[in-house]
């Protein structure tokens, strides 16, 4: 990895070393020096707090980046990085795509084809992709570290601990992306293998040699480790929850470093570790979502299918609409596990992962495995949010040129409605049914996939009945309004290991790449439900991906 100065922007003012306007050497009065900056960041609080905010405040925005470079410089869905997450879970399996006649557009990620080598040295839009943007978040975060030092911020303010402790989990973000994409996970205490080269300066640095697996996730650790406790020398222990319209849970706090803490300790072996963190988190974060605010019930299809022809080719809703506002995956207020979200704006009811089965065609219907739905009790709101049958002639809408215009296709069975809306939210006049969506909300991380990193650390370490305890927590919170509470003795086929496995392919299904990589990490993939029409699971080279040739060219200390 090579990491490259630029100019930074801080505030208004911006930063550079220092440059020569002419032969004199007279300092360039539009820049600052780096010991001018130092100076700025001991000023009075207002002058900080600016400096602060232009040397943290986007970090929150690397935690999934969007940039047309990733994308090998198209400026399209695919410059976003939740984008290329969605490719590892079509491979997984845990997803069916629409059908063999009507193949949807990740078909060439659900089938496996053996064409897409998205892991080899030389694929620039999605192995270099990748890999920039874990990048991205390195190097972002490295510019505010040259300036946010551990003695400086340990002797500092609460807002210099807090910015230190963003950028490190930045940094220590990207750094586990890359070892989670870039080594085979099998041996995290390995001396041998190869890691990645370690950089503590944003500069033209001279390209080092990886450091080995060990030692790259012990510095990722602790770079976690003291986040963590950096974000618990200030107010709250450095947490900013509160659920509201105006959330703070877009703030990358203390919250998202155990998080990104717990992920590495588990991807380490480090099950201790994974359990403190959930600890420290459900301490703030104690609700998990209602099960009358996860998705929209299947049952409720048909009535949202009772259309009425107007004539002239066009339909409008008989007061079946399902706004997103009902539904916690598209709105904050009712999500009360989201720790980090993207929140506002975005056309998430419709987001690039075509997700909303409401909203889509034959070719983009996604299905849950029918191995994951027949193992799930009835009792489970998550399997009641899958439809049973097929459901002939279901309606849906576009919009071309201002002008609503109607389809019709045969949704398939086992179609998820975990994240169905006919409706953005606050879209004012419902009645024109438009695509157009003014707020909407989506959790990135959410307390839930802590949960299940805790018991799987649990199960992992032998200690069951701490896992059967948290696992009862989760059932308790899916159970269906007016059904026993369901627990793990009345639900569990199989070894402990195998429930833990099963709770984290329907309770995280769709979201992030967790399907892709806890099957890295457990060194084994799923065979394929009955429903599936392409029974192809990922090649065995595909679960480590080569260092790409551009990072090579640039670093020759790559083995």
């Amino acid at each position: 990895m090579k990491t490259y100065k630029s100019i930074l922007a801080v505030g208004l003012v911006s930063l550079a070393a220092v440059s020569c306007a002419s032969k004199l050497d007279v300092p360039n009065p539009n820049k600052i020096t780096d010991e001018q900056m130092r100076e700025f960041m001991q000023s009075d609080e207002k002058t900080q707090e600016q400096v602060l905010t232009g040397l943290v405040g986007g970090l929150n925005g690397n935690m999934r980046v969007s940039n047309a470079a990733i994308n090998g410089g198209y400026s399209n869905s695919g410059q976003n990085e939740f984008y290329k997450d969605f490719f590892m879970v079509m491979e997984s399996g845990d997803i069916v795509e629409g059908t063999k006649a009507n193949p949807g557009t990740f078909t060439t990620w659900y089938q496996n084809k053996a064409d897409n080598l998205y892991w080899t040295t030389i694929q620039d839009v999605n192995n270099y992709g990748y890999y920039l943007a874990a990048v991205y978040k390195i190097s972002n975060a490295q510019k505010a570290l040259d300036f946010l030092t551990k003695e400086s911020c340990e002797a500092g303010s609460a807002k210099m601990k807090i910015a230190r402790a963003q950028a490190l989990t930045s940094k220590a973000y990207g750094y586990a992306r890359l070892m989670e994409r870039y080594t085979d996970l099998k041996d995290p205490a390995s001396t041998t293998a190869q890691g990645m080269p370690i950089y503590d300066k944003y500069a033209y640095n001279t390209p080092v040699a990886p450091s080995s697996v060990a030692d790259t996730w012990k510095y990722i650790a602790d770079m976690l480790d003291e986040a963590v406790a950096l974000f618990h020398q200030t107010e709250n222990k450095g947490y900013t929850t509160g659920i509201t319209e105006t959330s703070t849970t877009y703030d990358l706090d203390c919250g998202v470093a155990q998080y990104i803490r717990a992920q590495v300790a588990l991807d380490r072996k480090d099950y201790a570790t994974v359990v403190d963190a959930y600890n420290d988190v459900i301490a703030k974060y104690p609700s998990l979502i209602k099960a009358e605010d996860y998705g929209m019930l299947a049952s409720k299809v048909a009535d949202v299918n009772a259309t009425q022809d107007r004539g002239n080719g066009k339909r409008n809703y008989c007061g079946g609409a399902f706004n997103a506002e009902n539904n916690a995956f598209y709105n904050i207020t009712k999500n009360p596990e989201a720790i980090f979200s993207t929140i506002g704006g975005s056309n998430q009811c419709w987001t690039v992962r075509g997700l909303n089965n409401l909203k889509n065609s034959e070719s983009g219907y996604m299905q849950v495995d029918a191995d994951i739905v027949n193992a799930l009790s009835d009792a489970d709101v998550r399997k009641a949010v899958i439809t049973k049958e097929a459901t002939p002639d279901f309606w849906t809408y576009s919009v071309a040129s201002g002008d609503t215009t109607w389809y019709s296709y045969t949704m398939p069975a086992y179609t998820s409605m975990k994240f169905a809306a006919t409706e953005g939210r606050d879209r004012g006049n419902y009645a024109e049914h438009t695509n157009n969506v003014t707020k909407s909300d989506e959790a990135v991380f959410r307390t839930s996939a802590l949960l299940l990193m805790a018991a799987e650390a649990y199960t992992m370490n032998n200690q069951e009945s701490q896992a059967e305890a948290l696992l009862n927590k989760l059932l308790e919170a899916r159970t269906l309004p007016g059904q026993a509470a369901m627990t793990v003795a009345g639900t569990k086929k199989g070894s402990m290991l195998d429930f833990v496995k099963l709770q984290w392919r329907i309770e995280m299904w769709g979201e992030g790449d967790y399907a892709f990589f806890n099957q890295k990490r457990w060194g084994s993939q799923f065979s394929r439900g009955a429903n599936h029409w392409s029974t192809k699971g990922v090649e065995a080279q595909g679960w480590t991906w080569e260092i790409p040739q551009k990072e090579r060219q640039g670093n020759p200390n790559w083995k």
